[in-house]
């Protein structure tokens, strides 16, 4: 299977895990040559917040991916991508976190699909639900789990 294009669902908590996340994609970015897009799905609301916090005229809203391109995981990630010479693009999308990462992959073609998560306990996976379980069982391409603190320090639990 050629590796073209990755895709890497960056979320709103990703900033502290772009260092774990980064690794993971140049990793297989590197050797495949593969260009890579940076994904992140806004909520309604998540977007029009973000407006508001960059200070936008809200009637000169920017297009989603202006505003993905603002967030401090993706900037982050992108100077990984631009310091080992891997071409990106970044992509912002509206709608709900799982169904518009996996709608997005499939559009961009991915190869494959870049998630990271925590760890969670199961009574934490029953009650709130787990985004990265459905897009795992659903993408259209084979997903690369991170797992914060554990990926690349080979100390797993």
């Amino acid at each position: 299977m050629a590796l073209e294009t990755l895709v890497v669902a960056v979320g709103p908590n990703d900033n502290t895990r772009t260092d774990e996340l980064a690794e993971a994609v140049l990793d297989v970015a590197v050797p495949a040559d593969a260009s890579v897009v940076l994904l992140h799905a806004f909520s309604e609301r998540a977007y029009d917040e973000g407006i508001e916090e960059a200070g936008f005229d809200p009637e000169e809203s920017p297009s989603p991916d202006e505003l993905a391109k603002r967030l401090e995981g993706i900037d982050l990630l992108s100077e990984a991508l631009s310091a080992a010479d891997i071409s990106y693009d970044v992509r912002g999308e509206i709608g709900a976190e799982g169904e518009t990462i996996l709608q997005t992959t499939k559009a961009v073609d991915g190869d494959l699909l870049f998630i990271s998560g925590r760890k969670r306990s199961p009574t934490g996976k029953a009650v709130f639900g787990s985004t990265s379980h459905r897009i795992m069982m659903n993408s259209s391409c084979p997903v690369l789990f991170v797992r914060e603190g554990v990926y690349g320090d080979g100390d797993e639990e």
